[in-house]
This record gives C-alpha cells, structure tokens and sequence, in this order.
C-alpha cells in the first residue's frame, strides 16, 4: 500500500477506533478486494476505502460511485446483515466539497452509509448511524485554508437567460442545429410565453439586454444588436458543471454511444410512461466534440465523447452500459452535468434519432477545450455563426 493510501486508511481506521467500534480486516480469497469489516451500535459494516489524490469534487464523487458500488458487492458476500460503507480520503477536501458531496448522495445513494476524511482532520459521514464520526477541521489548520472567493453570475448569462437568449438568435439558426420557437417578440409577455418562463424572467433579461446595450426595447418586433460583442461576453462566461469519467461495462466502438442514447431517450418519451414518470428521468444528450460531429461540424478527433446528463444517476449509467468503475485514466466517455440544463435540454436537438446539444451551445462549449477546442469553435463560426460573428 502507497504511504498516501496507508494515511487515509488510517485516518478511516482511526475514526472507527476512536468510536470503540471493533475493526477486522476482510479474509482473503473474495472475489473483490475489501478494506474493512466493522462493527458498531448494533451494526456490521462492509468498508470500501478509496484515495484521491485531490480533493476536487470531480475527482471525489467519481471515486466515491465506484466505492459504493464496490462497498455493496462486498456488503453481499459477507453472507449476513451488513450495511454497505463508501469512503473516499483526500490530502484536504473543501467545505464547498463536503456540500456537493451531500447533495450528490442524497440524489443517487440514499441507503448506502458514505464518508469523506481529509488530511486536515475533517470527517463527514452520513447514514446508518456513522454521523457519531463525524468531525470538522482543527482551527488552525482551518485558518490554512485560502477563502475561495468566486465571481457573481451575472444575470445576463442565467440559466434561463440562456435559454432565451437563443430564442431570440433562433431565426437566424436552422431548426436542425437549434430547437426553440422561430417568432419576432414584440414585449417581454410574448417572449416569457414563447420560451415557457415568467414574466418577471423576461422582463429582467430585456432590461439587462437594454442596459449593456443589446436591445433598445422602444423598438418593435424586439431585435438584437451588436450580437457579435454579445456572444463574446457570452463565450468568455463558463457556467460551472461537473464531469464524470465513465467506461463501457461491455467494450464497445464510438458509434455504439450514439445508439444508446437513441434507445434511452425513445424509452422515457413512450407512450407507456407518465408525465411524471418521464420527469423523473434524467435527460441526456450528446455534448462538444461529439455533438458537433453528430450535426456535421465534426472537425477535433480523438476526443472522448461528452454526454450531457442534467443529473448524475448512477441506474441510468447502468441502463447505457456504462460505469465510472476504473474510468478516471482511460475514459470511453464523459458524462457531464451543466449548470445551465435548461439551456442545454431545451435547445437540443434530435439528429437520426440521437439527442445532441444545439450547435450553439456547442460553440460556446468547445471554445476554451484544450483538445484544439478553439480550432473547432472557429469551424462552427465559420460555417453556422458566420451572420453573428461579423462586424457589421
């Protein structure tokens, strides 16, 4: 064992121990390797223990999907009531991170018992009574610790402002790159019922547009201005999102994404599911490099394909043959979670059957990628954006 992973193995050791609960190293000879079988407040725990080099929640919650899945194979061959534990270790996690971290089991791992340790001394666990382990960082250490301190989002480049804003371009983009209403909107009330907003959207995205001089709103039908400054400020603006790098649980080609995301999305818009049903089912759609392929704008090779999912779901991952499960080095794909979904869901397109970004969102996505994403954006300009772009 690496001295890193002998720490958080011990830092996780320790808590236990400190607990007087009684730690028993696994038998040999399973058909996976474990960590720790405890036992504690009337419980028996299955521990599986991962490291992360760093304390980035794209790196953390990755490692603690695969734990839990590992944690509850274990949990099974112990052959008697036992309680499945996942724990990821990190040199320091971030308080932003143990929220995240949080949010993300609440949605996807509510019955498994987690936990994330830290060099610093923090430890969060939750379930199954193993919050009595739980302990923040010591003051000094903490006072280490720099503030993060991150920019405001604007109001202009919302989620929902997103979306409107391509609304608004939308005529001037073929409905094969771009799904959203083609109108002319004379007022604030026309575009809020065009895209499906409030008033009170609409009518602060017109002010802010008039504001920085987008717009001038004593004019009819409503019309953009000075579009190429707009999409500047807009391409310059990163929302943030989160990505997990995923594997195929049957080794297969490229080409077998598409199909899969083909047959999920025909699967929740049967006619057999309800509304509701549908709603709770997390949308996905192809994302960058492999979306502008998809459309015909393919120009970057090499790439792992993204695939835009507006939460992570680790049933759903299944459904599509995939795993995060030894993904982090060599990926087949990655799955990202946008922190504008409404922009990107609404305005996806269907090409063959396979759900893809629009070629918008594409741009403005693929325009700082360091795999020569400032290459592909100038293709998309070129042969899609060109009307925007130019200087009139």
């Amino acid at each position: 064992m690496a001295p890193v992973e002998q720490d958080i193995y011990q830092w996780v050791s320790d808590a236990f121990r400190q607990a007087s609960w009684r730690i028993q190293r696994p038998r040999s000879g399973g058909r996976l390797q474990h960590d720790l079988i405890v036992e504690g407040g009337g419980r028996k725990y299955a521990v599986q223990i991962k490291r992360s080099s760093e304390g980035r929640r794209d790196r953390v919650i990755p490692l603690l999907s695969q734990a839990i899945l590992e944690a509850q194979a274990f949990a099974r061959e112990v052959g008697e009531p036992t309680i499945p534990v996942a724990v990821v270790g990190a040199p320091r996690i971030a308080p932003a991170v143990v929220d995240a971290v949080q949010q993300f089991l609440q949605l996807t791992a509510p019955d498994v018992g987690t936990g994330i340790v830290d060099g610093d001394g923090m430890r969060a666990f939750w379930g199954h009574g193993l919050e009595v382990l739980n302990r923040q960082p010591s003051p000094k250490r903490r006072r280490d610790i720099p503030k993060a301190i991150g920019p405001r989002l604007p109001r202009l480049f919302s989620d929902l402002n997103q979306w409107m804003l391509k609304l608004l371009l939308a005529e001037a983009i073929p409905e094969q790159f771009l799904s959203a209403p083609r109108a002319q909107y004379r007022n604030a009330t026309e575009l809020a019922r065009a895209a499906g907003v409030s008033l009170m959207s609409a009518s602060r995205l017109l002010q802010q547009l008039e504001k920085d001089g987008f717009v001038d709103l004593s004019e009819e039908p409503l019309q953009l201005v000075r579009i190429p400054e707009l999409l500047s400020r807009w391409s310059a603006w990163r929302d943030r999102f989160q990505e997990f790098p995923v594997r195929w649980l049957v080794k297969q080609d490229r080409s077998a994404l598409g199909a899969v995301l083909k047959s999920y999305t025909a699967e929740i818009a049967s006619a057999g599911r309800s509304a509701t049903d549908r709603g709770r089912q997390p949308r996905v759609c192809l994302g960058l490099f492999a979306a502008a392929d998809a459309l015909g704008f393919g120009f970057v090779y090499g790439v792992p394909p993204h695939v835009y999912m507006d939460r992570f779901d680790l049933g759903v991952l299944q459904r599509l043959g995939l795993s995060v499960e030894g993904a982090e080095n060599s990926p087949d794909a990655i799955i990202r979670v946008p922190g504008n979904p409404e922009s990107v869901f609404r305005a996806a397109v269907v090409k063959d059957g396979v759900p893809c970004a629009d070629i918008l969102q594409v741009w403005l996505d693929v325009s700082d990628h360091p795999s020569r994403g400032r290459v592909q954006a100038d293709e998309i300009a070129r042969r899609a954006l060109g009307q925007f772009l130019r200087k009139k």
